[in-house]
């Protein structure tokens, strides 16, 4: 009764992945690509600490991946690529 991952219900599982593998962070992530496609940077975040921050995690330097960490670097992504189609975004 509790497995649900084939019971027809459209809202089980992951969105873009793996439907029966449960993952919150992930799950966030997925719905915030899409609508992080128009992000703008505020005009103090520098796109560079974004850069920084998804290289570091890249080299592992805040650890062992882990669902969350790899969620925020996606989300950081994300925001980066849509800033930067919009030509370097931000603004003042």
């Amino acid at each position: 009764m509790s497995d649900q991952s084939d019971a027809g219900g459209d809202d089980v599982g992951v969105p873009d992945s793996d439907p029966k593998h449960i993952d919150p962070a992930g799950d966030i992530a997925d719905a915030l690509e899409d609508q992080l496609a128009d992000a703008e940077l505020e005009g103090d975040t520098d796109p560079d600490d974004l850069r920084a921050f998804i290289d570091a995690a890249e080299r592992g330097e805040f650890g062992p991946a882990d669902p969350g960490l790899e969620a925020q670097v996606r989300i950081a992504r994300s925001i980066l690529e849509a800033a930067e189609d919009d030509g370097a975004g931000g603004g003042e």
